[in-house]
């Protein structure tokens, strides 16, 4: 059982994800009982003969044993994170090939103790996230256990072995449709989009968000990047952006976005 009493009294979920189709066989997964900063979405494009896990989530429950039960593991999966932040890549260890940029495999390949679920035992840079957002740091980042007896003082952000390196250019091809790897710096040093020109679909990770402030001033980020890989973006003839947070949204709010940070950004 936890070692602490409030954990202790959390209920069990009886399902730990979300996952909904959103249309053109992408379907959007959220953790529903994690804190609503760190409740990351990620996507899972299919295509005729394969397709593209981007992002995983925290590693809290197993992803992989939620998309069989939907009947979304009858293809082979290609398993992506579009960085190296904790609430990107939990899950990625679980799929047999696990890609990302090399300038974020580090942290990933060696998580460790990269964040925790209680207050008590955060990192230094969990709670710098927090300030930078302008948030209060919460005592639990979530409000419900994914099974009995789950230890949240134990749980560390599982660590994953990069089996393919994604590099800017790299094409993904699924059957019947393909995603381009942008290598688009900033929020972390490998942070990636994959882009499908065809839709005009862009799954942006954290580099492009609707509803939460753009995260420049973290460990390894860096503002001067950042700009520069917005600017790339806003060239791009986008009609859908599938973000690592926040809603779906188009090209005009992508356009807005993009110039109130060029017009604010250091």
């Amino acid at each position: 059982m936890t070692s602490d009493s409030s954990t202790a009294r959390l209920p069990v979920a009886a399902r730990w994800f979300d996952v909904t189709e959103v249309g053109d066989g992408v379907f959007r997964i959220t953790e529903p009982h994690v804190h609503s900063y760190v409740r990351a979405n990620a996507w899972l494009v299919r295509g005729a003969s394969s397709q593209v896990l981007v992002d995983t989530g925290l590693g809290i429950a197993s992803l992989a044993a939620e998309l069989a039960d939907a009947g979304l593991l009858d293809q082979p999966v290609l398993a992506v994170a579009t960085h190296s932040h904790f609430d990107h890549f939990g899950g990625l260890g679980e799929f047999a090939v696990r890609s990302a940029h090399p300038d974020d495999g580090d942290l990933i390949e060696t998580a460790g103790d990269y964040v925790t679920l209680t207050a008590g035992t955060y990192p230094a840079d969990l709670v710098a996230e927090f300030g930078e957002a302008g948030l209060s740091v919460p005592d639990l980042l979530v409000d419900a256990l994914p099974a009995p007896g789950f230890d949240l003082d134990s749980f560390r952000t599982p660590a994953a072995a990069i089996t393919r390196w994604l590099g800017d250019g790299d094409v993904l091809d699924l059957g019947g449709r393909s995603l381009e790897v942008l290598h688009t710096p900033g929020h972390s040093p490998g942070s990636i989009c994959l882009w499908e020109a065809d839709s005009g679909m862009l799954l942006s990770g954290d580099v492009l968000v609707d509803g939460e402030p753009l995260l420049d001033q973290l460990p390894r980020s860096s503002p001067a990047d950042f700009a520069v890989s917005l600017r790339r973006l806003s060239g791009l003839p986008l009609t859908t952006v599938y973000g690592g947070h926040g809603p779906v949204f188009g090209r005009r709010r992508a356009h807005d976005i993009i110039r109130d940070y060029l017009a604010t950004s250091r």
